[in-house]
């Protein structure tokens, strides 16, 4: 096994140093890059391989991340759903963020007009943001996502 990888499904490291690390595919959807952050969030503090396994399920559990139906006043029965995860702060982070996403498209665009704009950031910077407009994405979390989506090629 090579030691390359490519983030996020085949990404089997922990806080490496993501040179080892091909930078993930850039997502072709709005859709796909909440999707991705979801998964990133998701996973934080989880095995890869349990979310990996249950992604189908998880991604049936949350409507499919699609930013327009997640909504605050389904938390409660998210929470109760065979096919999500049970960590209160996690479910609701993804409700939170997909407003966030919302936003974010109607005033850069498109999620990814909003990221070409942190382009011009030290990475540092960049990593902040993303830790300032979005919940439950801390700083590993936040650089793992951009690497996840290709901001670092």
């Amino acid at each position: 096994m090579s030691d390359e990888h490519r983030a996020p499904w085949e990404c089997i490291y922990a806080k490496e140093d993501r040179s080892k690390c091909k930078p993930g595919k850039e997502p072709e959807s709005d859709q796909e890059y909440f999707e991705v952050l979801c998964l990133c969030l998701l996973q934080a503090g989880l095995n890869w391989g349990s979310i990996r396994k249950h992604w189908s399920r998880y991604r049936e559990g949350f409507d499919g991340f699609d930013i327009q139906r997640l909504s605050q006043a389904q938390a409660e029965v998210l929470l109760e759903a065979p096919q999500v995860i049970k960590n209160r702060k996690k479910v609701e982070a993804v409700i939170y963020n997909a407003q966030v996403f919302q936003r974010m498209k109607q005033e850069y665009g498109s999620f990814s007009g909003f990221l070409r704009s942190l382009k011009q950031l030290p990475d540092e910077d960049a990593i902040r943001v993303l830790m300032s407009q979005f919940k439950h994405v801390g700083a590993y979390t936040a650089e793992y996502y951009l690497h996840s989506v290709g901001y670092w090629k």
